[in-house]
């Protein structure tokens, strides 16, 4: 009887089920590392740790992730990004945004560098599900992807794929007690009503860019001080040490969807990428109504955090 059809790594051409990563990688590998390469953005890096974990944990091979630069970014018409190349170009990834990355990738234990994407022999190519591999993208969840393309990297989404280096960072006085917000530009509901949030000025801190943090002030007539890090290892401890994140669908979601953070996610009907509701103390929402509810909600619930 005939198999399903999935890719070959090796060759990247389709073959049978029997050909999947982890069995091909044994006898492929350079160094006895695996060199995966991937080009887009801060957020996808953080989805696709999933899968690079299950690699790590079936095989005991950590894996060097090489990381395209300056990749030219399709979003969808009238999107703004802050990440821009030389001239002005929106990109997937720039090299300071690189920079803030590497600290926090190379402290994972699955991880033996993250490296540019130079031209370097690779062993598996996650770009695959961009235009080559169906996965069903921008729907169902942002992490599952790679594992409709390569199903013996799938990993079980309700359970953390980041952890941290040491059990605290001074950078966490800055959030303690604090609820985290982050809003982008993309991906947004423009029916939420953020004006509620002017009962719980005191508790809150925006992280994200300064644009966006004056956008989002002063639309809803907050006065609310703005994170400052020096990488994103650094904002992992200080979204690990809040009470939670509210935020739309961004990197920092990923990120605290990674760490297992509490949070609650503004949710764009026309990019259902994103998943609540997997794992504990994840919430979303299209309406007012869970807006409020579960911001509330995980308010009270980390009262004294």
């Amino acid at each position: 009887m005939a198999t399903k059809k999935s890719y070959d790594l090796k060759k990247d051409l389709v073959t049978t089920d029997d050909n999947t990563f982890i069995q091909e990688s044994k006898s492929n590998l350079i160094d006895n590392f695996c060199r995966i390469k991937h080009g887009c953005n801060l957020g996808d890096i953080i989805a696709s740790l999933a899968a690079v974990k299950r690699f790590y944990d079936v095989t005991k091979r950590k894996v060097i992730y090489c990381q395209v630069i300056d990749l030219k970014a399709a979003y969808y018409p009238g999107a703004t990004h802050p990440t821009q190349n030389s001239v002005g170009e929106m990109v997937c990834l720039n090299t300071p945004m690189f920079e803030m990355m590497k600290p926090l990738i190379d402290s994972q234990e699955y991880i033996q560098e993250f490296v540019k994407y130079e031209g370097q022999p690779i062993n598996l190519d996650f770009d695959v599900i961009r235009g080559k591999t169906f996965v069903n993208m921008p729907k169902m969840m942002i992490q599952s992807w790679l594992m409709f393309a390569f199903p013996d990297l799938a990993y079980d989404l309700s359970k953390t794929w980041l952890t941290l280096p040491k059990k605290s960072h001074p950078i966490q006085k800055h959030t303690k007690g604090k609820v985290v917000i982050n809003f982008t530009e993309r991906y947004r509901n423009t029916i939420m009503d953020y004006y509620f949030l002017k009962n719980y000025a005191p508790d809150l801190i925006f992280s994200g860019t300064e644009r966006e943090h004056w956008l989002f002030c002063n639309q809803w007539g907050l006065n609310i001080p703005r994170l400052e890090v020096k990488d994103f290892l650094e904002l992992a401890y200080a979204l690990q040490g809040a009470r939670f994140l509210l935020s739309n669908q961004s990197f920092q979601w990923n990120l605290c969807t990674a760490l297992g953070v509490a949070r609650t996610l503004e949710l764009a009907e026309y990019a259902p990428n994103c998943q609540p509701f997997v794992g504990e103390n994840n919430y979303g929402y299209y309406h007012q109504v869970g807006n409020e509810y579960y911001f509330k909600k995980l308010y009270n619930e980390t009262a004294g955090k």
